[in-house]
């Protein structure tokens, strides 16, 4: 028997902060101002980004001159208005590569610390594919893999292994000095131009055996190269989710672009679909590095990630002593409950454990552990669209869910947590604007899928029709086509006994079954 104490959900610990988190890179420097809130979620108020391209000011002898330095600080001193404007209480100001291999390297953060009025920290090589580890996995549902993160002046690769890291390594090459080194005319790269730099990167891969021992692994992309073949890649397929994180593809999709885009001049570039005219030059060399790397490693597939460092850095601040969240999705769905109100989350709380319960006694059999996932995220988020307005909660909620999706779903899982939701809301599938809009992303039995599970979810939100858990315990058989359910009831029950007996008709035409319904009485 469930009753209200088990079902409250634990008061929220962990204060509330803002933060500004400024990352001065090789080719950009970039602003987020974060708030999180209670139940450890959070949310970006503003960002900004300005392009600098510092890897390529520096002399042929390590230094960074003095007019090249400066041109930094008005940049400093408007994201540090920005940082107060917004109510940051804590400003976590790191250079990086091109700042970090320059030779005055310490006298640069000692004219931007005085000038912008900053303590900004020089993040060593391995600290910095540190934070770009914690800002993928607490992002992202993998377990060990290679991530790589080319910047403008530097790689950084880290492989990890259940969650954790176990080995990183910067190399002093990124897309901007390496197009300075190699990059032809216009923009143009030759065949001797790519072979030179594919041997130059391999033999410095070659110096760290470890990068080449573990076969068939992820390979996670951050930064602009991958986010840019990843648009690029959505382009030419026409996929219908522009969301590029922990978007997938595949060694021939990138090969594709490596056998076309070289031989383009800078111009021609331009014209090419989901690519930004910001890269047009830089995207060869950083094409050249990952593709190059990908092989060496021998790895599985690429994933897009739109996040790194700078949520890595957030995490910290959020969390010193566990950064790592041990779960992604679970993380996701708890701040998601933390901010709703304390007697929705009594409601969605019993409306998962009975769609649970529901769905375990129907004994699917074939990818059950999978539609159990599905079904406890639609159960979790099914009244999200509440957030915009309670009319019409159930088109918010499928907007919402794909719009600003979960951490830690794939796509495919995105597009089916919106339909389930969705069915459960009583919506048609083949009237579904999110069915016909995304049915590239959908695979064959999906729609049974959805529409099976859909009307679990609507049995169970009819059980707590009324929100006030008048239902208190729900057990359930089947022995065949029957369907046997027997609710203990502490008041009348009369919405959810109204509501479930609707919800029947679709359940039983759904999983073949005659309901079998005996209401008790807990007095």
């Amino acid at each position: 028997m469930m009753t209200r104490s088990e079902t409250e959900h634990p008061k929220a610990t962990q204060p509330s902060l803002r933060a500004g988190i400024i990352d001065i890179g090789s080719n950009s420097i970039r602003l987020v101002v974060y708030e999180s809130e209670s139940g450890g979620s959070y949310r970006v108020l503003t960002e900004s980004r300005e392009a600098a391209r510092l890897s390529a000011l520096v002399t042929a002898d390590g230094i960074m001159p003095s007019p090249a330095i400066h041109s930094v600080v008005p940049v400093l001193r408007q994201f540090t208005e920005i940082c107060k404007a917004y109510g940051a209480t804590q400003i976590r100001a790191v250079a990086t590569a091109a700042i970090r291999n320059a030779a005055n390297s310490g006298q640069i953060i000692e004219i931007l610390n005085r000038e912008a009025g900053l303590d900004i920290e020089l993040l060593p090589g391995e600290m910095e594919g540190h934070y770009g580890f914690i800002g993928v996995v607490n992002k992202i549902d993998i377990a060990e893999g290679f991530i790589i993160d080319i910047g403008g002046g530097s790689t950084e690769i880290t492989l990890f292994q259940e969650r954790r890291r176990v080995s990183s390594f910067s190399f002093p090459f990124g897309a901007v000095n390496m197009n300075v080194r190699f990059g032809g005319k216009k923009g143009e790269w030759n065949e001797d131009d790519i072979k030179d730099l594919e041997q130059f990167i391999l033999a410095e891969a070659q110096k760290h055996p470890w990068m080449s021992e573990h076969p068939d692994l992820d390979l996670v992309g951050l930064g602009g190269t991958i986010r840019g073949l990843g648009k690029m890649d959505q382009r030419r397929r026409n996929y219908s989710l522009p969301y590029t994180h922990n978007y997938v593809m595949q060694g021939e999709d990138v090969d594709h672009f490596y056998e076309s885009l070289p031989s383009m001049d800078n111009n021609r570039r331009k014209r090419v679909p989901g690519l930004s005219k910001s890269r047009i030059d830089i995207i060869i060399p950083g094409m050249i590095i990952l593709r190059t790397l990908f092989r060496h490693m021998k790895a599985k597939r690429y994933i897009v990630s739109a996040t790194g460092l700078r949520e890595g850095l957030f995490f910290e601040l959020l969390s010193p002593e566990q950064a790592v969240h041990e779960s992604v999705l679970e993380f996701e769905l708890r701040a998601l409950l933390a901010n709703t109100p304390q007697q929705r989350q009594l409601h969605l709380r019993q409306t998962e454990q009975f769609s649970r319960i529901l769905y375990e006694a129907l004994c699917e059999g074939s990818e059950d552990a999978w539609n159990r996932r599905l079904l406890r995220v639609a159960a979790w988020t099914y009244q999200s669209g509440t957030e915009i307005s309670y009319i019409d909660y159930e088109e918010h909620t499928q907007y919402l869910l794909t719009k600003r999706p979960l951490a830690g779903l794939t796509h495919r899982e995105i597009i089916l947590t919106a339909l389930i939701a969705g069915i459960a809301a009583k919506f048609k599938w083949r009237k579904s604007t999110t069915a016909q809009t995304y049915k590239d992303i959908l695979q064959e039995g999906d729609e049974e899928r959805t529409r099976r599970l859909g009307v679990v979810l609507q049995m169970a939100a009819a059980l707590d029709s009324s929100e006030t858990q008048a239902i208190t315990n729900l057990n359930c058989k089947r022995d065949g086509d029957h369907f046997e359910m027997e609710l203990t009831c502490r008041t009348e029950a009369f919405m959810e006994i109204r509501d479930l007996k609707a919800a029947s008709k679709d359940f039983e035409k759904e999983w073949n079954v005659k309901i079998d319904l005996k209401i008790l009485s807990e007095s």
